[in-house]
């Protein structure tokens, strides 16, 4: 594959590639998953393992046990699972001399811009004194509201944080086919996406194992959170561990999801990665043409119809009437004054609202913008 060489890659496995579809770790595989992630480490490629696996590793610990399926008897079993599963990473990669460290985030932590740059400027320290940094999402203390949801994204907003050059996303197939290849045997294999569409998402099917929260539409979502960056994406299978290092060489491996050649800055990288939209703002072909071509501030004039419900200085995303999203910002006016204001220009916002926040719904400053969203 045709890609810059990295220097800080993300790796984040899945755990039908941890378990290599059982219903426990795998710890032979594992070791040869570690010894391939050494051996990058030590010729200077900085790794950051994503981590999933802790409710299969706290099912296998506890025995087995038949527990209804609510919140909190999975956060019990993964309270339980994430401490082996850590230890499981550590005493592998101590075989090869090397020392990690456990990082376990929500939403919250990502959301908010402190915690964001504290995780950031963490991760970094670990990578900069050889410490390789072992994530999973807090499933102890991620409640509905607080949730990442899966590891795919959570391995994007990772790998945006820390302004990675590479993402990998280890799964249990080969990469992205133009449908289900287990039932269309007509299926074709991709192996470059230089953009993701609607044709792309559209491709997305499920899990195959049934252990994990991700299937390749969750992968494809986070193609396109690192891809907005400028960071490359692959999507493929975990089943041989020396392909990660065959990969860096330029070896032909999985669905390569090119990084935008124009990438949002930093700021707009945290808008876009770590702040989960609250609602929708669907504008005209006027204001979609300004916001694409002359990077403009969007206007209430240019406002057609607004979804959800969101207050002001919440994340939303700014959609063509077609749908398309066009980008994501931070909203100066809540949901409910826009769409009293929209359609109307600035002079009247006073008038129908009774005060006036502003002349724009949402400040070029705060609103990110690219093709590749």
């Amino acid at each position: 594959m045709n890609m810059k060489t990295p220097r800080t890659i993300v790796v984040k496995f899945g755990t039908s590639v941890l378990t290599q579809g059982g219903n426990r770790l795998c710890l032979s595989h594992m070791v040869e998953i570690v010894r391939e992630l050494a051996r990058l480490e030590s010729s200077g490629v900085q790794v950051v393992v994503v981590s999933s696996g802790a409710q299969a590793a706290g099912r296998e610990t506890l025995g087995y046990p038949k527990l209804p399926k609510n919140l909190i008897n999975r956060q019990m079993v993964a309270t339980v699972g994430q401490n082996r599963l850590f230890n499981t990473w550590q005493n592998l990669f101590s075989i090869y001399g090397f020392n990690v460290g456990q990082i376990l985030l929500t939403g919250a932590d990502l959301e908010d811009r402190v915690r964001y740059l504290n995780a950031r400027d963490t991760i970094k320290a670990m990578l900069e004194h050889k410490i390789i940094p072992v994530i999973n999402e807090n499933d102890a203390l991620a409640t509905p509201g607080i949730k990442i949801g899966d590891n795919d994204n959570l391995s994007a907003r990772v790998a945006v944080m820390i302004e990675a050059d590479l993402l990998v996303l280890l799964t249990d197939q080969k990469g992205l086919y133009t449908s289900n290849p287990e039932k269309d045997k007509g299926a074709r294999f991709i192996y470059v996406v230089p953009e993701i569409t609607d044709e792309i998402r559209a491709m997305a099917g499920g899990s195959v194992s049934g252990l994990g929260t991700g299937g390749m539409s969750t992968k494809i979502e986070a193609a396109s959170i690192a891809t907005m960056s400028g960071i490359d994406t692959v999507v493929m299978s975990g089943a041989e561990p020396a392909n990660i290092g065959d990969l860096l060489k330029g070896g032909s491996h999985g669905t390569l999801f090119r990084g935008s050649e124009n990438p949002v800055l930093s700021r707009k990288m945290w808008i876009v990665a770590c702040k989960v939209p609250s609602g929708s703002i669907f504008v005209d072909s006027g204001a979609a043409k300004a916001i694409l071509e002359r990077g403009s501030s969007l206007l209430p004039s240019g406002i057609k119809k607004v979804e959800g419900e969101f207050g002001r200085r919440e994340v939303v995303s700014v959609r063509s009437l077609e749908g398309k999203e066009l980008g994501r910002g931070i909203t100066r006016y809540s949901s409910k004054e826009l769409s009293l204001i929209m359609g109307h220009h600035s002079d009247e916002f006073e008038k129908i609202l009774g005060y006036e926040c502003g002349s724009v719904a949402v400040h070029r400053d705060d609103l990110a913008v690219s093709e590749g969203i």
